[in-house]
């Protein structure tokens, strides 16, 4: 956040009487905050207590090069200081034990939130963003995390949330105040709105929505109920909720951010259905790993992976969704261009593309890679042993698998080696099969290889047998090029098939792996074919971006028009004209649609007119997982997957 606007304006004077008194108990720090959305302005007072704090983290702060000094002073006697273009404000000296404060008063006018660049801070009526790592506050990165008390005032008919527990709150007149305590803060945030509060008891902890007012009346209740039963959840399987209080606030901009203590939902997210059942059970893990037990992201960030597989994922499972969520994981990975593909250890954040693939869904597949490796048991240890051992703490990928090897009996640093440094994915195949009858059943025999023979992975394979009895599965081990299959069932089988459940992080089988429209928005190579009066812009609602015009057929291609110009340009390529043509139950409804067109990286997007194409790119953003996407004549989206054999293989004996 480098432009807060008038770098040269002057703090206004605020005092919080009985500061020094408050910070007792909390390392001497706190800070006191002010906010006027009205006029855009942030006065801040930061306070350490020498006696109490390590003298030498008082020389130097990070501290926004666009925030104005107004003064440094120590036991009241003003201290020489210096500002650096990049960022750091220092003290002419330590402070030494010398008595009294030492007490930094500062200030800023923010920019609006119209004029705030992705990601930094702004402040106007209709809300308020103090984003963590941004430097709005003087920071001692080197001494973190650490203790802080910060006190708010907001004017201009705002509340305040902040990282920690709310310890006190209360309104006079038009300021409203609210004292935030935080054990282990670092990285702070802040946010402010024109709120309505509602709060609900959640165990010990109390669970609070700050929402506009008509946003609380239609949904605080369901926010605050389902936030309690997560809080309970989660508490019960990993540990005790870290903090007082969690309060969800409203945000003017549409995000999904997770701090300590609270979160920030976009207003325009929070009314939608599933929100509450799904992303938010997300950001309530969070509370656990990431804002309490603190992400050393240099060797990559490993909460959102099993932040991803504790919540989302476990709520599909427990829905019975457990497999069509692993299946959409590796599709996606399967229309990621090799040259976009990351390794998991690579991942430090972002939320789309290649890094949600490397971030979230390898992160996740990791976890339920473990799980079916150690048992669910251990498993569950393992999140206990971690949260108990490293809470408020920074911990890097060595001190979780510690956290995981200290409850089983293997070493599993070369499966998470593997996992978390490679790039890329196993590819399988079984081979040679035959059935033999024996006095005691059946033995199933074949050749299970990989087909990286140079470097080949370290796997844990299911292979599930089809019986007349059902379905079985024999887990086996595949640390070569290949290994020999001999399986003992008691009932004739039918058909063999390599994780037909999709258990493993892999490459999926041509046979398996239908083409998605996410192939278009993954790879940044991408070109448009416009058709007519298109236009490249109709589809940026989708891309985010305005692809290139092609100048040849080859690589990942859009090809966009109306129905009938576009169903001319495929048939004249020998390719079908509609996605109807492909698969008969996609049907071939006049509506806007996009399509994949089958052994090809072309995607189709149609529509009459521009204004019906641009309704499709934007309904892609939340539905390019599927092969297709028709409105229908009701005006709803119908998706599906092109239809393929599967990995199921017949015995050639079988008769």
């Amino acid at each position: 956040m480098r432009a807060w606007g008038m770098a040269g304006f002057a703090a206004v004077l605020w005092l919080v009487s009985g500061s020094v008194a408050a910070t007792s108990g909390l390392d001497g720090v706190s800070l006191q905050i002010k906010l006027d959305p009205d006029r855009a302005l942030l006065e801040g007072r930061f306070e350490a207590d020498p006696a109490r704090v390590d003298p030498e983290s008082l020389r130097r702060f990070r501290l926004d090069p666009g925030i104005a000094v107004d003064t440094v002073s120590l036991g009241g006697q003003s201290v020489e200081f210096g500002r650096t273009e990049d960022g750091w404000l220092e003290l002419a000296r330590a402070p030494e034990h010398e008595p009294g404060p030492l007490v930094i008063r500062y200030g800023a006018r923010l920019p609006v939130q119209e004029e705030a660049r992705p990601g930094s801070g702004f402040l106007d009526p209709q809300g308020g963003y103090l984003p963590p790592g941004t430097d709005w506050y003087p920071r001692r990165p080197d001494a973190e995390p650490h203790a802080v008390r910060i006190e708010l005032t907001t004017t201009g008919g705002h509340l305040a949330v902040a990282s920690g527990s709310r310890v006190a709150e209360e309104a006079d007149g038009g300021e409203y105040r609210a004292t935030y305590e935080h054990p282990a803060g670092r990285a702070l945030a802040v946010a402010t709105g024109p709120w309505v509060s509602g709060e609900r008891a959640a165990g010990d902890a109390t669970v609070r929505t700050l929402f506009p007012e008509g946003l609380e009346q239609g949904f605080g209740e369901t926010y605050r109920d389902q936030a309690a039963e997560y809080l309970q959840r989660f508490s019960e399987e990993i540990g005790p909720y870290p903090f007082d209080t969690f309060t969800m606030a409203a945000s003017p901009r549409p995000v999904g951010l997770a701090f300590s203590g609270f979160t920030l939902l976009g207003e325009r997210v929070i009314p939608l259905p599933f929100i509450p059942h799904t992303s938010l059970g997300h950001e309530v893990l969070h509370a656990w790993w990431g804002t309490s037990v603190y992400v050393d992201s240099s060797g990559g960030n490993w909460s959102e992976g099993l932040t991803t597989y504790m919540a989302d994922y476990q709520f599909k499972r427990e829905r019975g969704e457990g497999r069509e969520e692993r299946g959409q994981w590796l599709r996606d990975y399967a229309a990621l261009p090799a040259d976009e593909d990351r390794p998991h250890a690579s991942f430090r954040g972002g939320n789309s593309g290649a890094a949600r693939i490397a971030g979230y869904h390898r992160g996740a597949m990791l976890w339920r890679m473990l799980e079916d490796r150690v048992g669910a048991e251990a498993f569950r240890a393992g999140t206990r042993s971690l949260y108990d051992e490293w809470r408020f703490r920074e911990a890097d990928w060595d001190a979780v698998i510690a956290a995981f090897d200290e409850v089983t009996d293997e070493d599993l640093r070369p499966f998470f080696a593997q996992w978390i440094e490679r790039a890329g994915a196993p590819a399988l195949a079984l081979t040679n099969l035959r059935r033999e009858e024996r006095d005691t059943g059946w033995v199933v025999r074949g050749l299970l290889r990989q087909a990286d023979d140079h470097d080949p992975w370290d796997l844990y394979v299911p292979l599930v047998v089809d019986t007349g009895a059902g379905h079985e599965t024999h887990w086996v081990m595949l640390n070569g090029e290949r290994t020999t299959v001999s399986l003992e069932t008691s009932s004739r089988p039918r058909a063999i098939a390599v994780d037909p459940d999709w258990r493993l992080f892999r490459q999926l089988a041509p046979d398996e792996s239908p083409a998605i429209l996410r192939q278009a928005a993954l790879d940044p190579d991408t070109r448009i074919v416009t058709l007519g009066n298109a236009a490249a812009s109709e589809v940026a609602p989708w891309l985010g971006r305005v692809p290139d015009i092609a100048e040849d057929s080859d690589g990942t291609r859009i090809l966009l028009g109306s129905h009938s110009s576009v169903a001319d340009w495929l048939e004249a390529r020998g390719l079908p004209r509609n996605p109807g043509a492909v698969e008969g139950d996609a049907g071939t409804e006049t509506g806007p649609r996009a399509w994949t067109v089958p052994e090809t990286r072309l995607v189709v997007v149609s529509g009459e007119e521009p204004e019906a194409r641009r309704e499709v790119a934007a309904a892609l953003r939340h539905r390019s997982h599927y092969s297709y996407l028709l409105q229908e004549a009701d005006g709803a989206w119908r998706t599906g997957l092109w239809s393929q054999p599967g990995v199921w293989q017949r015995f050639d004996d079988d008769e």
